[in-house]
């Protein structure tokens, strides 16, 4: 097997295993976040309906304490009850005493309905309604008060409230308005004259427990005697109560035909059971798009890496390959010995590596071919040697410079002449710069540290005479532009813009990016263009981006057209080079960025 095969076996097979390991936690993770955010979500919705209820059973507490604690309350129905007279005289007085002390109550009117009955069919009401078709005394109240199924469960604890579950508002014809509340014995010196009923709307209550952000989760309320206050589940349909709390179980029922995601929340001070559920085919549908958003991810990964993978590996023998090809010309011709000679007879390479088997053998070859041109290597090396030297020789000669400016600091160092120091780094820097051949490109921020280096050594010579500006923003430092781009320029203004005036010179190097282009401008405050030089260069300029003008014509030395032509041809035209005049000579060089 070759390498190339190997190498992309190996690291396909290695790739293969990380995005496995890597898909496998993302889904884990994923669906573990997932159900951890919707128990979270069950959890807050759970716990926002049990404190509403618990507020609102709270507040009928408190209005029962309030009437039963009223004197003035309690006597006046003392007094309807007990009135045996015959023209109901007292009994008449005590409900418009009753009536006034119910109106007066702010708390009474935040109910729907706060009334009082009891088996005689006495019935003294917050609400009269045009609906209200039920009589206080007759014999109708009489029996459909004593058929109220709660009120044995009263007798029995009197001195406790008793919360009622949704049931149609008995005192109304209108049967669909449906009602939720509380209820409590009435005692007074120690004999029990009738029922107070506190009584919500059941919208009221749905409006708490539908307070859900999915249409699709059912809310179930069942108190611990298994006495259903809510639900929106199946009919009939209840979760058990043993249900393990504040926890996401899975429900099946499949004589129901339900298959259920439930969470329980229980309120003990009510005994009120909540449970959340949603259709377990939501949360299924949920985890199959988890899971397949993550296959797809993975084969998003995979395809190309395992194409990056393999160019990789056939860029990564092709040097072999190459090196196989070549090793076969090479016309070198060593001295060989005889226990060398022995050894190339032999292989050591595994015959699995068929690539470098091969580059052995035809090395091999080679170099047995080679061993007949003894005499002429040996000449051959002599005069390699000679020319080694030689060109060692005068590789020597430009580092004269550079030491030669070494000594110069160290002797101004030992005089203390920072100055001279200063310079001989800056005019160092200037001349590496200037004298790289490595590479044609540089980055702005190298440009304008060359410039600058060239401008301080300037400075030096022309001291107050001179003030220079740099004002490029630092997110332009790394745009690349061709190698001495702004030198040249620079050099030409100071050289040619004053004329041998001696005057203060100013010069400004400003930068900026319109439109995507990058615009430089040198400028300074010499004498400017001539007006024929200034029609001459502009006509150059035109002649270069015509492609009309060449170097012989331009001139070999570094003057300004000449500049503008070099930069022309290296970026393919997409470099332009402007000048006018304005208060001295303005040279304007776009390029893209």
């Amino acid at each position: 097997m070759r390498i190339s095969q190997k190498m992309i076996l190996i690291f396909s097979i290695m790739m293969i295993a990380a995005v496995a390991v890597f898909s496998n936690y993302s889904i884990r993770t994923n669906l573990e976040g997932s159900a951890e955010f919707t128990r979270s979500r069950f959890r807050n919705m759970e716990t926002t309906m049990s404190q509403s209820v618990e507020q609102q059973i709270a507040m009928m507490d408190l209005t029962l304490e309030e009437l039963l604690d009223n004197s003035s309350f309690m006597s006046a129905l003392n007094q309807l009850v007990r009135d045996d007279s015959a023209d109901s005289k007292m009994a008449t007085a005590a409900r418009n005493m009753l009536q006034q002390q119910l109106y007066r109550s702010p708390m009474v009117a935040s109910f729907y309905r706060v009334t009082f009955y009891d088996r005689n069919g006495n019935i003294v009401t917050s609400r009269f309604g045009k609906d209200d078709d039920l009589q206080s005394g007759t014999e109708e109240a009489r029996k459909v008060i004593s058929a109220l199924p709660w009120l044995d469960r009263v007798d029995a604890a009197p001195n406790r409230r008793h919360l009622l579950p949704p049931h149609s508002d008995f005192l109304s014809s209108r049967r669909d308005i449906r009602v939720y509340g509380a209820v409590r014995a009435v005692v007074f010196h120690d004999r029990q004259l009738g029922y107070l009923e506190i009584s919500s709307e059941m919208r009221e209550l749905s409006a708490i427990m539908d307070r859900v952000d999915d249409t699709s989760i059912l809310t179930q309320a069942v108190f611990d005697d298994g006495t259903v206050l809510y639900n929106t589940v199946a009919d009939e349909t209840l979760y058990p109560l043993d249900l393990q709390e504040n926890e996401l179980v899975e429900y099946e029922d499949r004589e129901a035909g339900i298959h259920h995601s439930v969470m329980r929340v229980r309120n003990a001070w009510l005994g009120l059971n909540i449970f959340l559920s949603q259709d377990y085919s939501v949360m299924a549908a949920r985890n199959r798009s988890v899971r397949w958003g993550s296959f797809r991810a993975a084969l998003y990964i995979t395809v190309p890496t395992l194409l990056i993978i393999i160019f990789v590996s056939l860029g990564l023998t092709r040097s072999i390959r190459k090196l196989t090809r070549k090793v076969r010309h090479v016309p070198v011709d060593p001295v060989l010995d005889s226990e060398t000679v022995a050894a190339l007879n032999q292989t050591v390479t595994s015959a699995n590596d068929a690539e470098l088997r091969e580059l052995e053998q035809v090395f091999n070859n080679t170099m047995l071919r080679l061993h007949e041109s003894t005499e002429n290597e040996l000449a051959l090396r002599e005069g390699t040697l000679q020319a080694q030297l030689s060109a060692l020789q005068t590789q020597i000669n430009p580092h004269f410079i550079y030491n030669t400016l070494n000594i110069i600091s160290a002797k101004s160092m030992e005089s203390g002449n920072l100055d001279v120091i200063e310079i001989c780094d800056q005019f160092a820097q200037l001349l590496r710069y200037s004298t790289d051949t490595r590479s044609k490109t540089a980055t702005m921020a190298e440009e304008i540290e060359n410039v600058h280096n060239y401008l301080l050594l300037s400075k030096a010579r022309y001291e107050d005479n001179l003030e220079f500006s740099i004002n490029i923003p630092e997110n332009l430092s790394s745009i690349i532009v061709p190698k001495l781009t702004l030198q040249p320029l620079v050099e030409n203004a100071m050289t040619h813009g004053f004329d041998g005036r001696n005057v203060k010179r100013c010069l400004q190097i400003n930068g900026q990016v319109e439109a995507g282009q990058l615009i430089l401008e040198i400028r300074d405050n010499g004498n400017g263009f001539s007006p024929e030089t200034l029609e001459k260069l502009q006509e150059q300029l035109r002649q270069i981006e015509a492609g009309q003008l060449t170097v012989e014509e331009v001139g070999g030395h570094i003057g300004l057209a000449n500049t503008c032509l070099r930069l022309y041809y290296y970026s393919h035209g997409s470099m332009h080079v402007s000048i006018r005049n304005d208060n001295g000579a303005v040279v304007r060089l776009t390029m893209p960025c």
